[in-house]
This record gives C-alpha cells, structure tokens and sequence, in this order.
C-alpha cells in the first residue's frame, strides 16, 4: 500500500539515487556569476571609488562574495553526500530490499541531534520496523521494530516565534521518541521542505498499516 506517486518518492523506495546534474551545474553557475563580478569590481576599481555610500560599496563586495560562498557549500554538500549515501546504500543492498529509504541530516531520541557515532546517514522501513544505517558499518546502528511505534507525525520547533516544520517525530511506546530530519534525495545534501515532509509522514503511515501486524492496538495512525 502507497499513498504518492511522485517521482522523487518512487527513487525512495527504489533506492535510487537522483540526478544531481540540476543541482550541481546550478551550484557552478551560482559560484561562476559571483566570481566573474567580483573579478569585474576589481578590475574596474575606479568604479567603487566612484560610489559615494560606504554601505552600497560593502554590498557590491559582499553580495558576489556571497554567491561564491553558497555555490561552493552547495557543491561541497553534494559531493559529501553522494560518496557517503554510495557506501551507506553498498551496506544495506547487502542485507535486504527495504520499502522505503529515508536520507537524513540528523537523527536521533527527542532530538534530532544524539545518536553517537558512527551517525546514520539513511533510514530504512521493511517488514520488521525501521533501521537505522551509517556507512561505516555492515549492521543497522539502531532498529526501530513496529512492535515499538506509537504514533508517525509531522515534528516542529519554534523559530522566530512560529512553529515550523523541520522533521518526522516517531512516537515510542517506551517513550523514547525519534526524530529524523530528512534530506530531499539519496545523493543530495537538500534538506526536505514541509510539503515532502508531508508526503513523507503520509508514506510512513501507510507502510505502517501494510506491515505492522500490531497496528490498530498501539495509537491513532
């Protein structure tokens, strides 16, 4: 049983890796811009002497310097990314074929930050619950079983004085919740926004349903 038929939510439970192509060749224009205009303002000197607020001259450095910035970080993110999602998902091929796969920032009980290393890097739900795999080991670092879920939501955190959605909050009956943070894809270092967090939680707790054989005893969903 599914519930979306979104392609990027297909390659999760492939465990494909997506085309980062897009994100990459977005990543070397966003670097190329800011260094051809920061090469630009050098190279004309004259004209920043020439711009009589301090403030606007800081801008006209800071804003390519910027530009650099994020397409080097973004690059960076994905390199990392996809050299540790290859190895992480070599380890879990070797053991079974999950139904779904979950890529992760940060994972961990009631915070998204406390697993010990090695850290997960991917989550993954078959019939036995959800697992919990980094890519220096050949066995789950951690294992969820269905016997142990209470309830799948949407988790928030307060920023700015709103409420905002950043993960997915896996009730326990033993009371020791997890906290995933999702990325968007196998491969990518993009974080999951609300609307795939969304889709994501609804995938969970149709799978749930499919395979937990306790569910309807243990909470709502």
């Amino acid at each position: 049983m599914t519930t979306s038929t979104e392609p990027w939510v297909q390659r999760l439970r492939d465990g494909a890796t997506a085309d980062r192509r897009p994100v990459l060749l977005g990543a070397g224009i966003t670097t190329a811009v800011g260094v051809l205009v920061l090469v630009a303002e050098f190279a004309f000197a004259d004209f920043l002497r020439g711009v009589e607020s301090a403030r606007t001259q800081t801008s006209l450095v800071f804003w390519p310097v910027v530009l650099v910035a994020i397409g080097g970080l973004l690059a960076l993110s994905m390199w990392s990314a996809g050299r540790s999602d290859r190895r992480t998902m070599a380890r879990i091929r070797r053991h079974r074929a999950p139904r779904l796969h979950l890529p992760v920032f940060a994972s961990g009980l009631r915070t998204t930050d406390d697993f010990p290393e090695p850290r997960p890097e991917i989550w993954t739900v078959d019939e036995a619950g959800l697992h919990a795999w980094a890519p220096s080991r050949d066995e789950p670092v951690f294992d969820l079983p269905w016997s142990g879920v209470r309830d799948v939501d949407v988790a928030t955190k307060d920023q700015k004085g709103q409420r905002v959605d950043f993960g997915i909050w896996i009730s326990t009956t033993d009371r020791r919740d997890v906290v995933l943070q999702p990325r968007q894809a196998i491969g990518h270092g993009i974080e999951a926004g609300p609307a795939k967090l969304a889709v994501l939680v609804d995938e969970l707790r149709s799978l749930r349903r499919e395979l937990d054989p306790g569910y309807g005893e243990r909470g709502r969903r």
